[in-house]
Formats: C-alpha cells, sequence, structure tokens
C-alpha cells in the first residue's frame, strides 16, 4: 500500500468513527445498573400487592432496557434478583435487603410494601456507599426523619397528607367538631398515621373519644374491640392490615355496638382481595381514604402490563413499582457513576425537581436520549409522584375516597382530594 492510499484509508476510517460517536447521546457512559426488589410475594395478607409491585418493577427494567437498545444509549439496567419478605415482616426485609447489598451488589432496592419493612431496608442501604433504596407503598412520616444517609425515597405519598385526606372525608361525611375514636395497629404505620390523623383532627377544632392499639398475630381481639365501643364518638377511623382485622371485625360486632357504616379505613383494604379476606359482610358500609395515581398514560400502561404479565394479580398500587424501577435505571444513566451520592443525585434530576422535558412511560426511547446528554428531565410516571425532596419523599399527592356496597368497592373521582 503506498502512503497516499493509507492516507486515505486511516483519514476514512477515522471519519466513520467520528461520525458514529458523533451519534451517540453525549454523556452516554457505558454504566451498568443493577436492580433488586424486597417485596411481601408469600404469606398472609399482603401476597397480592407485593406480587404485583415486583412483576411491576420488572416490567419498568425491561422497558428502560429496551429504550436504551433504541436510543444507542451505552451501558445497561438489569433485575438481578427479587426477594421475598414474606408478609413483610421486618426481620426478613433486613435479611433480603443484605443479600442484595452484600451479595448481589445491586444499586437500587425496590422495596417494600410497608413503613416498617422499608425502614429496615433504609437501615440497611445507609451503611451502603452504592446502593439506595425506592419504596414503592410506604407511606408513614417516619421515613420522612430517618437517618439514612440520603438512601432512602419513595414513590408513595406520605401518611401527613393522607391525615388531611381522613380529616376531610369525616368532616364532609360528619362535622369539622365530630367526635372521632381512633384504633391502629401498633406498628410504624399504625402509630404515624393515627398520631398524625389526631394532630389535624384536634387542630380543625375536632374531638378524639379515645385511641385504641394492638398488636399483629394476636389470636383474638375482643379486649380491644370492648374498649373500642366504650369511648364517645360519631365515627372510628381504622388503621390497620386485612389479617388483624378479619379477627377484630367479629370482635366489633359481637359487641353490637359497632357499625360498620361509622367507620374509615386506609388503602390496605382498598383492594377485593381485602374484602375477601375480612369478610363482605363486616366491611359493607366501611369508608376510606388511599393515595391515587396521578400519572400520565396509565390506562395504557396498564393495557401493556396485564399483556406483558397477565397472571399479574392487580392491585391499585403496582405502577409506583414500575416508576420506582424505572426512576433506579434513568438514575443510573444520568449520574454516569454508582456511588450513592451520584445515584441520589441522578434520581432528583431525573424526577422533575430540576426541570427538563417531560416524558412518559411510553417516551422512554426519547427521554433516555436526554438524560445520556447530560439533561435533566420530568419522568412523568405511571403511579405519579416522582419529584423528590431532600429528604426522598415526593412532592403532593391525590387521595380517593372509596367505599363498600355488597363487597363491591366503589369509587367517587368527585370527592377526590388533591394537594
Amino acid at each position: 500500500m503506498n502512503k497516499k492510499r493509507g492516507a486515505f484509508v486511516a483519514s476514512a476510517a477515522l471519519a466513520i468513527t467520528a461520525l458514529f460517536t458523533s451519534s451517540l447521546p453525549a454523556n452516554a457512559a457505558a454504566v451498568d445498573i443493577r436492580i433488586g426488589t424486597v417485596q411481601p410475594m408469600t404469606g398472609a395478607g399482603f401476597a397480592a400487592y407485593g406480587t404485583g409491585l415486583a412483576n411491576a418493577a420488572a416490567f419498568g427494567v425491561t422497558s428502560v432496557t429496551t429504550a436504551m437498545t433504541a436510543a444507542g444509549v451505552a451501558g445497561s439496567c438489569k433485575m438481578i434478583a427479587q426477594e421475598d419478605s414474606v408478609s413483610d415482616a421486618p426481620s426478613v426485609a433486613t435479611e433480603a435487603a443484605t443479600k442484595l447489598v452484600k451479595s448481589d451488589k445491586v444499586n437500587f432496592i425496590v422495596g417494600s410494601l410497608t413503613s416498617g419493612a422499608s425502614l429496615a431496608i433504609g437501615a440497611v442501604t445507609a451503611a451502603s456507599t452504592s446502593t439506595l433504596a425506592i419504596a414503592s407503598a410506604a407511606s408513614s412520616p417516619a421515613l420522612t426523619t430517618f437517618k439514612d444517609n440520603d438512601t432512602l425515597f419513595r414513590t408513595y405519598p406520605s401518611d401527613l397528607l393522607q391525615a388531611q385526606a381522613l380529616v376531610k372525608a369525616i368532616s364532609t361525611a360528619y362535622s369539622p367538631t365530630a367526635w372521632v375514636t381512633v384504633g391502629a395497629i401498633n406498628n410504624s404505620f399504625g402509630t404515624g398515621l393515627a398520631n398524625a390523623f389526631k394532630k389535624a383532627w384536634l387542630k380543625q377544632g375536632g374531638h378524639i373519644g379515645g385511641t385504641v392499639l394492638w398488636n399483629a398475630g394476636a389470636a383474638a381481639y375482643d379486649s380491644e374491640a370492648a374498649a373500642l365501643v366504650k369511648t364517645k364518638r360519631d365515627a372510628f377511623v381504622f388503621i390497620d392490615y386485612p389479617d388483624s382485622f378479619a379477627k377484630l371485625a367479629p370482635a366489633l360486632t359481637r359487641t353490637k355496638k359497632w357499625k360498620a357504616s361509622t367507620t374509615f379505613m386506609t388503602e390496605a383494604f382498598n383492594d377485593d382481595s381485602a374484602v375477601k379476606t375480612v369478610g363482605a359482610s363486616f366491611m359493607n358500609g366501611i369508608r376510606g381514604t388511599s393515595a391515587k395515581t396521578n400519572g400520565t398514560a396509565a390506562a395504557a400502561w396498564s393495557t401493556a402490563f396485564k399483556a406483558a404479565y397477565p397472571k399479574n394479580p392487580g392491585t391499585f398500587v403496582d405502577g409506583s413499582g414500575f416508576d420506582a424501577a424505572v426512576l433506579g435505571c434513568l438514575a443510573g444513566i444520568s449520574a454516569g457513576a454508582t456511588t450513592a451520592k451520584a445515584l441520589a443525585k441522578g434520581l432528583r434530576n431525573v424526577g422533575g425537581i430540576n426541570g427538563g422535558t417531560a416524558y412518559a412511560w411510553n417516551e422512554l426511547t426519547a427521554a433516555v436520549k436526554d438524560i445520556a446528554a447530560g439533561k435533566p428531565i420530568t419522568y412523568n410516571g405511571v403511579w405519579g409522584y416522582t419529584k423528590f425532596d431532600k429528604a426522598g419523599d415526593p412532592a403532593g399527592g391525590t387521595f380517593e375516597v372509596w367505599s363498600i356496597k355488597d363487597g363491591v368497592i366503589l369509587h367517587d373521582d368527585k370527592l377526590d382530594v388533591k394537594f
């Protein structure tokens, strides 16, 4: 080969390389993000929720992976392991999270369902330098103040907002000065929401007739039922889970001093499986509040998710698990690194707190291109709550007021409470 031809070939090769390189996003670092889940996929009470959230997270990882390929973005986002927290016992969640962090070396843990388990996971990630947790349905105010070294986020709104939603619902049904008796399961979820509700109710001029707490797993709740019906009240607020209320409801009925129609509950009972667990006859007339999706293209997502996971049990909060996984993958692309500090910055950069073009779940290819080019974006999730504050809490929330009649859960959009 003569010198002129050699120079020409070399120049052409460089030109082709430059052309190929320029077609890739400017900030496309080859970061491999590892995702894991901790959800209660078996055990009493939460299996439908946990399975749905785990499946949705896997669907989220697949969706971003497809988008990265289409966008020509280097790196990867993979679902490494999905751990079962078995009814979301905090001790089991701790063990599962420890495995994911130390053995599987994941960068994000999606989970868990309940606040107690999520706090247990947060204690594990707080000691890590390369793993964050995104709780997918935990609502306790304790997550806001937990010392997690900026490693515990959530896509579900705080019960400080749910307390306000309950206040509005009960004020509308009775009066702002009504007497309300509060009953709650004795854990971070129950006591956190009970205290938040009582504070908000008293602040607006309402009265509290009494407070009764109970522990999960008791053989019977007759003494708690007796204490509840002895109080002065117009209405009850019960903060509980289906398994324990399945024992408390018959005990209340046996007192002959309880009417389900005077009772308000929360999101754990906004599900057909919960009504079945407790028994439709005990739930008839009960009302409640629960966080509601304010996401984008949620109906289309539900169709796509059902097609991908036809055997998924399906609950109202599945989309939160999807969003958590998508946000983790997108945060990794934005961060260009896998340290906890960088990933936390990446989460806020793709959640919308820094502005940027808004993208829905079905626009991930364009979103990935922008992120890889170093731009902030606003991911408008299926569930919808993605703008993380300094505590890792999402901004705002929408709550629905639901009721149960003849075993059927009824919803009225006109009663929604928005923050």
